[in-house]
């Protein structure tokens, strides 16, 4: 009865900001007019110097010129960066002889252009034409006091080189908001710490987030499958559209820009998904402006990856543009017997401005991979807790390595059509379609531990082998407009339908395999007898959702936020070895949005929020009994702050969630699942990400997570701790690069990180021990070359990422030295 007096509730919240946008239409007339800076770009002159700063055809729009000391200052009312890349700002240190930095910087309703004299004030010739704006510095050191007022353009272009600046809008926001004005914790992982750490997967990438953590497999695995805020995620998105394919096969760099975590329930945006947060992966997009780069990586267990980022126009007036990522990538691993045969992926992109408003972007991706040999993971006696026989290597196989081998392919084609109509609405339409297929037979071969006998040695296995297809395609249509009600009133309008199309075929067959003795093993590769069908299951899901939001804006300083989605999902599932089991079911769900943000200045946003989540479940229990959906609710508030303008992000926020319904592994029926009855986590995160001085830069966080089970049809199960959470982590990764002088260009990185005890199983039978991790990094970047060499788990310390039950316990990697060479021109 509570929920349903909630989906009545906040339906009548978002009416009446409704009604306050109908009674205020008159008022409209007096709409904001905004110019969009669309390129930033240096050219050297035979003068000196010139800054162009690329409106389009947009209406110039007035702005104010300023010195004071050795500083001149350009501000443009009304203004916003809008760069194909995402990018909040432009610097560029020590341009030219007598001009120490140029800055443009996006404020709240405008932008500014600093441009800062290395003894006096630089000499500016400020032209406007129909594209923008065009300042020419000129090579002198000529004092100019008087001051003036002209009229100029706008302003856009990338972030400063090498920075971990965060951009100013996270596309997982989907509307164009800003990340100190939406009410929930975004945290992003920028491009610039993904090449400092050389992270080839997400997952390495994800432990620079507070609450986050790898889960029930490796970080050095292609699958996704990270528990946030105590809750493991299936939200995986690619470019702001859900991709189930991206949760088995997403997980390699070469093609991410950056990574953005939208920490807890996100249905109001991207309707079913679970209620610990989304992972979105934004892709590497076309570039205005040419980039040539290879770059070869070689390291430890016979690593080699070659990879491949070109970009830039194909015509005189920039209005195709491109991009190529591609990657391959060979190896041994720490485990023995266990080859990286290949990882190799290619991703093109391509944009065409179609006019002065109106764009489409189409993107293609295709990965294969193969490995061989793969062991499975450890039991937690000899690893995570003391056996009488002595301590388990890391390094073991238990498998069977001449048997065991995986092999995947994925298609994932993507078009982006935006238009903007005016300076206040425009409309976006969105399509992905992803093709994941790993074949029979020789698509995924591995041995799965079953149990360890009594004599804390001997390991009862079976091999499987795991064929499967999958499709999915989503459509997503959007429309944000941007409305001045009154002088101190303003509204945000987001609105949109999304159809989601869902397709899986899984297999799964198992077979009798002999015993191992996990500290001396004996291959048996001619034990493997009686295969079986363990399960064959169909799954389709049709989805409709619509959504609705409003985000109103009261004296530039008090935002409030009020949405809803409605979703219509349609699941066929389909037992091929007992069609008794087949289910067909539909479910109606709401799901509401209510943030509140209040500005006491600009650079600091004080937020609160609410909201649900909700994800279908398809299958029954060991008794018979149909699954309802699982369903999610949060509580949260926190603050962000930049502490330095426009360069670092802090975040520190208090959360509260409650999960229902969840999906379990039935312990007293093989094979079966059970829904639990009810899950809280409560917790604070604080995450700090950006550049502090030119050529310092530093990401990371701290979090403390309580996740535990509040009622449950086990009894013995309440207020047991949740798996794989552990209720402290922290870490910080910093580096610095020198940015002057004969060392100029050499630097060097370092990060640690630390896991408090977590929880190895639901029953709480062991605990994976806490652990700290030290990274190291020296890098070289001096005009188009780039040297690198990382040092991972710098002082060999033993550690366990994750397990998935007592007899799969996922050792961390040890000590291992990779070496990167880059040249871009």
């Amino acid at each position: 009865m509570k929920r349903n007096k909630l989906e009545l509730f906040f339906p009548s919240l978002w009416l009446t900001g409704a009604i306050s946008v109908c009674v205020s239409q008159p008022a409209w007339a007096q709409v904001i007019q905004i110019t969009q800076v669309t390129e930033i770009r240096l050219e050297t002159t035979e003068n000196g110097l010139d800054l162009i700063v690329q409106t389009g055809n947009s209406s110039i729009a007035p702005l104010t010129q300023t010195r004071s000391g050795n500083t001149l200052l350009i501000e443009l009312k009304n203004a916003q960066l809008k760069l194909p890349n995402g990018a909040r700002d432009f610097r560029q240190n020590n341009p030219l002889p007598g001009i120490n930095s140029i800055q443009v910087n996006q404020q709240s309703n405008s932008i500014l252009i600093t441009i800062v004299g290395t003894d006096t004030q630089p000499v500016a010739e400020v032209k406007t034409n129909p594209q923008g704006l065009l300042i020419s510095l000129t090579k002198t050191e000529e004092m100019i006091t008087e001051e003036e007022e002209i009229v100029i353009v706008a302003t856009q272009e990338t972030p400063p080189e090498n920075s971990y600046a965060p951009p100013q809008e996270a596309s997982v926001s989907r509307d164009g908001t800003s990340i100190l004005n939406t009410p929930q914790d975004i945290d992003v992982v920028p491009g610039q710490v993904i090449q400092d750490q050389n992270n080839a997967t997400v997952s390495e990438s994800l432990r620079n987030v507070s609450g986050v953590t790898s889960g029930r497999v490796s970080t050095s695995s292609l699958s996704l499958t990270p528990v946030i805020r105590g809750f493991e995620s299936s939200n995986i998105l690619r470019n702001g559209l859900r991709d189930e394919t991206q949760r088995f096969f997403g997980g390699i760099t070469t093609n991410v820009e950056r990574i953005e975590v939208l920490k807890g329930p996100a249905s109001i945006l991207f309707g079913q998904g679970n209620l610990g947060g989304t992972v979105n992966l934004v892709t590497k997009q076309p570039l205005s402006d040419p980039l040539y780069r290879i770059e070869f990586n070689a390291g430890q267990f016979n690593l080699i990856r070659p990879v491949i980022d070109l970009g830039g126009p194909l015509n005189s007036d920039r209005s195709i543009l491109y991009r190529l990522a591609s990657s391959y990538e060979t190896s041994d691993t720490f485990q023995d017997f266990e080859r990286i045969d290949r990882r190799f992926i290619v991703a093109p992109a391509i944009s065409i401005q179609i006019a002065e408003n109106t764009k489409i972007t189409f993107e293609g991706e295709y990965l294969d991979a193969k490995t061989n040999g793969s062991g499975p993971e450890l039991p937690a006696v000899g690893t995570a807790v003391r056996n009488p026989n002595g301590q388990l290597n890391i390094r073991t196989n238990l498998g069977e390595p001449s048997l065991t081998e995986s092999e995947s392919y994925v298609t994932r084609f993507a078009h982006r059509f935006e238009h903007q109509f005016n300076e206040q609405w425009s409309i976006k339409n969105e399509f992905l379609l992803a093709l994941g297929y790993t074949p029979e037979e020789t698509g995924n071969v591995f041995v799965l531990p079953v149990s360890l006998s009594s004599d804390d040695r001997t390991l009862t296995r079976l091999l499987a082998d795991n064929p499967s297809q999958q499709t999915n395609y989503i459509l997503n249509t959007s429309v944000v407009g941007n409305i001045q009600a009154t002088s101190w009133m303003a509204h945000k309008i987001f609105f949109g339908i999304e159809y989601a199309y869902e397709e899986n075929d899984d297999k799964i067959f198992f077979s009798n395999l002999d015993d191992i003795d996990i500290f001396n093993p004996v291959y048996s590769p001619d034990s493997v007898r009686n295969r079986f069908p363990f399960q064959d299951y169909y799954t389709t899901i049709n989805s409709w959702g619509f959504y609705l939001q409003d985000q109103i804006t009261f004296f530039d300083k008090l935002i409030l936020v009020l949405g809803g989605r409605f979703d219509i999902a349609e699941q066929n599932f389909t037992d091929r070895l007992q069609e008794q089991n087949n289910i067909y079911r539909q479910d109606n769900v709401f799901s509401p949005r209510v943030g509140l943000i209040y500005k006491p200045i600009e650079i600091i946003s004080l937020y609160a929020s609410f909201g649900q989540s909700f994800e279908p479940v398809a299958g029954q229990s060991f008794t018979g009994e149909f699954f309802e959906p699982e369903q999610g609710t949060q509580y949260e508030v926190g603050v962000k702050a930049e502490l330095i303008p426009d360069r670092l992000l802090a975040t520190l926020a208090f959360y509260d969630l409650t999960r229902t319904n969840y999906i379990d592994q039935d312990p007293d029926n093989a094979g079966f699942q059970i829904q639990i009855g009810e899950q809280k986590s409560r917790g604070i995160e604080l995450d700090i990400v950006g550049e502090i001085l030119p050529g310092w830069n530093i990401i990371g966080y701290y979090s403390y997570t309580d996740a535990t089970i509040t009622d449950d049809k086990r009894a013995n199960l309440v207020d047991n701790q949740l798996t794989n959470v552990p209720k402290h982590a922290a870490g910080v990764w910093t580096t610095y690069i020198l940015q002057q002088g004969i060392l100029q260009g050499l630097g060097f990185g370092m990060g640690v990180f630390f896991e408090g005890d977590q929880q190895g199983d639901l029953e709480n039978t062991f605990v994976l021990p806490s652990y700290v991790r030290a990274d190291a990094a020296i890098y070289y970047r001096r005009d188009q070359l780039n040297l690198a060499v990382n040092f991972k788990n710098l002082f060999d310390n033993r550690y366990f990422e994750g397990s998935r039950n007592d007899v799969r316990v996922i050792p961390g990697a040890p000590f291992s030295v990779v070496g990167t060479i880059s040249w871009e021109f």
